[in-house]
């Protein structure tokens, strides 16, 4: 058992729920060491001010992105670091370009995959995503989670564990810094979601090209979003 110092919360307004809750979570296990058990679903619930679902949807998407690990019967932990990415990563630095490279070389053949290999099951799960995240942006949260989760459950219907686990540590960083293209570019989350839809229109058609080639316009503006951001807030 880790001796580190007890994890507290402050309570989250309710208007915030999971995406607040999972960020509220990501910075108070970032400097944990691995294996540290977080509190119980039930002491999240009260310290937190919000529902049990709410929570539980806020360690999902922690799970599914790295940052913590559920282990049924057990509690939640904080995960390992998988990655060798430094954690003093910051957007519009020499590492965050390769990043965005490497990115792009990946999920372009995820996307290709996905056309191919994915099931029923998968296209249902990808659909209720996005209706999640169309539910966030109607009630004006920033869909965080369901935007990077798009990308991992695609990597899932590529059935292809290595491309899933190469991925993961990237929306781990992306979650930690995701909300600022949320506050600063207009638009933006709507334009995600509709660009999320047409890549899963292809996926669901069966067409690998179409959806290999709108995987690259995507990833290619996403990259420009994040360099304009970093250029405001450094200017």
């Amino acid at each position: 058992m880790s001796s580190a110092e007890p994890i507290t919360f402050d309570q989250v307004p309710r208007r915030k729920l999971a995406e607040t809750v999972a960020a509220r979570i990501l910075t108070a296990v970032r400097d944990q060491p691995a294996g540290t058990r977080l509190p119980t679903e039930r002491q999240l619930t009260e310290s937190l001010g919000v529902g049990r679902s709410t929570v539980r949807e806020a360690l999902n998407g922690l799970a599914l992105i790295g940052v913590v690990e559920i282990r049924h019967g057990q509690g939640v932990f904080v995960a390992e670091r998988t990655t060798a990415l430094p954690t003093a990563f910051e957007l519009g630095t020499v590492e965050a370009r390769q990043l965005h490279e490497a990115r792009g070389v990946i999920e372009i053949e995820v996307a290709r995959l996905a056309a191919i290999r994915r099931t029923p099951e998968q296209l249902t799960a990808l659909d209720a995503l996005l209706d999640d995240h169309k539910a966030d942006l109607q009630a004006g949260r920033p869909p965080v989670v369901q935007a990077s989760r798009f990308h991992l459950l695609l990597a899932e219907a590529a059935d292809n564990a290595v491309f899933a686990s190469v991925l993961r540590p990237y929306f781990r960083l992306m979650f930690e810094r995701g909300p600022a293209l949320y506050e600063t570019t207009p638009a933006y989350a709507r334009w995600e979601l509709e660009q999320h839809r047409g890549i899963l229109d292809a996926v669901r058609d069966g067409d690998p090209d179409r959806a290999a080639a709108l995987m690259r316009a995507h990833v290619d503006t996403m990259s420009e979003h994040y360099a304009d951001v970093v250029t405001e807030r450094t200017s």
